[in-house]
């Protein structure tokens, strides 16, 4: 697309405070590329009437313009590279039993999920978009799903989960919601639990950002922006963070001992910083 093409061009010497101003074409390229969509959707659905599967506007939200058979696909690689960090650090999904999907969206995971062979695994996924927890809680009922607020507390009792699933939640997080969310996830991990949790590393940072906000953020090690393209879609506070391996490694050791840390791990395209409750 035109559109698409020109702004990668331009971004590299956008400043991040000017993103605010490109809202409206966001919005407009967002209506457009839902009703493409909606009528994909349609002609899928008639093939496959059984098919359970939310709505183009719940998965939009989640990861962006993608046709049902993608985010189908989108969610199975999900499930291999989780398997992937696991194997990293000598563990694997059939030896879970409690999992959290913090961050859940519309179910994504889960779906993929259900066609494996992990009997013993036990999931719970929750999200503060109140609308994709309700089409879960709807359409997937044998799993468990809440909605949970902005800011900690959760509502799950202590050392709850054996493994945490953040995918996509700190790219969108300032400093301070991290920080907090970090002492929360770490109070509901049972000792020795596993932490994965995607991050926006140097393939999503080096060649998009101005030069002058690649200096602060290699100098601070995270820099969050406030896009202001999900006006009245995600919440005022979710925005962007560009995260830095040292940053992570050094500034969440505080809470976690940092396991490992796998550049574009999760769909070749965000980075997977693999953490564990100190036992």
């Amino acid at each position: 697309m035109l559109l698409d093409r020109l702004w990668q061009a331009v971004r590299p010497i956008v400043p991040i405070e000017f993103y605010p101003l490109l809202a409206p074409v966001y919005r407009w390229r967002r209506r457009v590329r839902l009703k493409r969509i909606e009528e994909d959707d349609r002609r899928y659905l008639a093939e496959h009437p059984s098919l359970t599967i939310p709505p183009p506007e719940l998965r939009y939200n989640v990861v962006g313009p993608s046709t049902i058979e993608q985010f189908l696909r989108g969610g199975e690689q999900v499930v291999n590279d989780i398997e992937a960090a696991l194997r990293s650090v000598n563990k694997s999904l059939s030896g879970i039993r409690e999992m959290l999907d913090f961050g859940c969206g519309c179910g994504r995971l889960v779906l993929a999920l259900q066609g494996r062979s992990l009997a013993e695994l036990r999931v719970t996924g929750c999200d503060v978009d109140t609308r994709a927890v309700h089409w879960c809680q709807q359409s997937l009922k044998e799993f468990k799903f809440i909605v949970n607020h902005a800011l900690p507390p959760s509502p799950f009792e202590n050392e709850s989960f054996d493994l945490i699933w953040c995918g996509s939640v700190f790219t969108h997080l300032d400093e301070n919601h991290q920080d907090l969310w970090l002492d929360e996830l770490n109070r509901v991990l049972k000792p020795n639990g596993i932490l994965l949790a995607s991050v926006h590393g140097p393939y999503l940072w080096e060649p998009r950002l101005p030069s002058w906000t690649l200096r602060k953020l290699r100098r601070k090690g995270l820099v969050f922006a406030k896009t202001g393209a999900d006006a009245g879609i995600h919440p005022s506070w979710y925005q962007v963070a560009w995260h830095t391996e040292q940053y992570i490694r050094e500034h969440w050791a505080s809470v976690f001992e940092i396991l490992g840390y796998r550049s574009r791990g999760l769909n070749d395209y965000q980075d997977i910083v693999i953490a564990q409750r100190r036992g």
